[in-house]
Parts: structure tokens; C-alpha cells; sequence
């Protein structure tokens, strides 16, 4: 009996010290940092829309790699809120950009990052952006943007989410720098 409790303490004690390494070991934990993205600018412009982009750090300062398996941006505008416009949003890294709104899976080692370029698409309902994005200024309607991604590492993956806001004033500054440098 002595030997059959003997054998159990030492499983369990063998138990804990594996469970201890596995928990030293830590995981990847991902940080978008939106507090140091850079201003939206404006990219693209016609008559009926207007498209700005902004770029996002992230880093991964966990103590392991991890992947990012799938990263979007979800806007926020309901038209409770604002109804002069159409929006869409896409994402994609820096180091491989897309047009297709497909996030390409990355591999990043521990204490490293990277850049991410959002992508926001204004679409006037009434025809003209230009007069539809005054009014969103004078209402002083901001928009949230919410950086969804999925991350997979040492643990079962996960989803978690950033969220930034893309302000009025911001839109305004961005069409007025592109009308000057015109």
C-alpha cells in the first residue's frame, strides 16, 4: 500500500512540475496599437467616393510565435447615425498587400510585428461625396473601427478585437490636404 501511494504522489508531483514548465513557457499575446497608427489620408477620390487608409502597428509581445490566421476591420456606422453614406472597410498587411479583402495568415516571432493598411470606402447615396462628408462633419459624427483578428499559438486559438475611431475631423483634414496639394 505504501508503494501504491508512494507512486501516486510521484505522478502528481511529476504532474505539477510538467504543468509548471508548460505555464513558464507563456504564449504569443498580440497587440494592435492603434494609439500610434498614422492619420487617414486620403487615397483615392471620385465624384460618388472617397477612400482613406491609415496605417496600424501590431506586435506580437508574447513569449512565444504565433500566427495571425485572420484579421478584418469592422466599421461601425449605423445609419441611425449617419445615412449619407455606403461604407466598406478592408485590411492587409504591408508586406503583402490584396485588393481581393482576403487577410494572408502571418507567422511572427515573439517580440517581433508588423503593419497593417486599413482601408475605408465612402460611398455618397445622394451622389456627391464631397457635400455628403461635409454633413458628416458638421453633425461631428465619428466613426469605430473595430480591428478583429485571430490568433493561433500554444493555446487553442482566439478571437479578440481593437478598437480604433476614425474621426470627422480627420476625414475633413485628409480631403482638404489632397484639395490643396491639387
Amino acid at each position: 500500500m505504501e508503494f501504491l501511494v508512494t507512486i501516486v504522489l510521484l505522478a502528481a508531483l511529476v504532474a505539477v512540475v510538467v504543468w509548471l514548465f508548460i505555464a513558464k513557457q507563456g504564449d504569443a499575446e498580440f497587440e494592435f496599437i492603434v494609439s500610434q497608427r498614422t492619420n487617414f489620408t486620403l487615397v483615392e477620390q471620385t465624384e460618388q467616393a472617397a477612400t482613406f487608409s491609415c496605417k496600424v502597428p501590431f506586435i506580437n509581445k508574447g513569449s512565444q510565435d504565433g500566427t495571425i490566421m485572420d484579421a478584418y476591420p469592422r466599421h461601425l456606422l449605423p445609419y441611425e447615425q449617419f445615412d449619407g453614406v455606403e461604407v466598406s472597410s478592408r485590411m492587409e498587411l504591408t508586406t503583402a498587400p490584396r485588393t481581393d479583402n482576403y487577410f494572408e495568415a502571418v507567422i511572427v516571432p515573439q517580440g517581433t510585428g508588423g503593419t497593417v493598411i486599413i482601408t475605408v470606402t465612402f460611398t455618397a447615396k445622394n451622389g456627391n461625396i464631397k457635400n455628403t462628408l461635409d454633413n458628416l462633419y458638421e453633425l461631428s459624427v465619428d466613426m469605430p473601427i473595430d480591428i478583429t483578428y485571430q490568433i493561433v499559438a500554444r493555446t487553442p486559438w482566439y478571437i479578440h478585437k481593437t478598437r480604433m475611431i476614425m474621426t470627422c475631423d480627420e476625414i475633413i483634414a485628409a480631403m482638404r490636404a489632397q484639395n490643396i496639394a491639387e
